[in-house]
């Protein structure tokens, strides 16, 4: 689950930006940047232009933000539906860390700064594709031919042009992560390239905290499996009548879980039955439905318990007996 209850703002609320961030434990500097580049809410203006958030959208930018502080690129989880990012955090949740001395993987770096290359180049798994001593000479020699897996930048002093430009090569290169490291510079500038999805470290860094940065050690998601998802307990149609239940709890949370166990089982299905083009596209659709439905499970466990506080009879509307322990 979430560090934070799932849902604890109205879904009928209207928060402007500064409470709607710090809710979700967001700067309004970051959400701001994340509105305008991804698009990660689509929050309402008023007549005079400011913005209202809703519970729901409080509730994406929390996911999304603890996903970022795992190491999810904002790029890949901003479009998400909601099952997923909530998916993606109950795995992230119960999957170990990757135990120390795994072998390391392999990760194509561009790097900007003879210095940190030589750094990085000793990094078990980390294959230069080029170095450039400065950003006009990695610009010069753009486009590159082979696929880049991260671009990672020196840079002396963190200006403005510095940061927007180092924010384009990653773009032109089509890199999916970016790391800077830096000698000086303003935080500002520094939380701006994060809240873009970059990777921000100031001098010194190691050759192994490089090594970490451009991911050159396993994802938690290569040491483990997907725990089992167990059968589907609540049919679509008790999960609707739960929903339209009157409650004795002061707020709707029973009907948010209904509809969340919904949305997860419909992801699932959708999940199992997508075409795959190739084994990597199979291999996506299997974890992509496992991971739904370990989390329609967790979700399942959490209704079983609110309809027992109900004082309602479990059997009139479980479709499956518990599960032995």
């Amino acid at each position: 689950m979430t560090d934070q209850p799932m849902l604890d703002t109205p879904v009928s609320a209207r928060l402007r930006s500064g409470t709607a961030a710090r809710l979700a434990g967001v700067p309004v500097a970051t959400l701001r940047v994340w509105e305008r580049r991804y698009g990660v809410v689509a929050a309402p203006k008023t007549p005079t232009g400011q913005r209202l958030y809703s519970g729901h959208d409080v509730q994406r930018l929390r996911l999304i933000k603890q996903l970022s502080d795992r190491g999810h690129a904002i790029g890949t989880i901003a479009a998400l539906p909601l099952a997923e990012l909530v998916g993606l955090d109950t795995l992230a949740q119960a999957t170990p860390r990757p135990a120390q001395g795994a072998a390391a993987v392999r990760r194509r770096v561009v790097v900007v700064g003879r210095a940190t290359a030589q750094k990085v180049g000793a990094v078990p798994g980390c294959e230069l594709l080029a170095v450039h001593d400065d950003l006009a000479q990695a610009e010069a020699a753009l486009p590159g031919a082979e696929a880049t897996d991260v671009l990672l930048a020196h840079l002396s002093s963190l200006q403005l042009d510095a940061v927007e430009r180092v924010q384009a090569l990653a773009m032109r290169l089509q890199a999916p992560l970016l790391v800077v490291v830096y000698a000086f510079g303003a935080e500002a500038l520094a939380e701006s390239l994060r809240a873009g999805g970059a990777s921000v470290r100031r001098e010194p860094v190691s050759a192994r905290e490089l090594g970490r940065l451009v991911g050159a050690t396993p994802p938690a998601s290569a040491a483990t499996t997907v725990p089992a998802a167990e059968p589907r307990r609540f049919t679509d149609e008790s999960l609707t009548r739960i929903a339209a239940l009157p409650t004795q709890v002061a707020c709707e949370c029973p009907r948010h879980i209904a509809e969340l166990v919904m949305q997860l089982a419909a992801f699932e299905r959708y999940s199992a039955e997508c075409s795959s083009q190739t084994p990597a596209d199979a291999a996506l659709h299997r974890r992509l439905t496992g991971l739904a439905g370990v989390a329609r499970t967790l979700f399942e466990q959490t209704l079983v318990q609110v309809i027992t506080d109900e004082g309602l009879v479990l059997s009139d509307w479980v479709t499956t007996p518990a599960p032995s322990t």
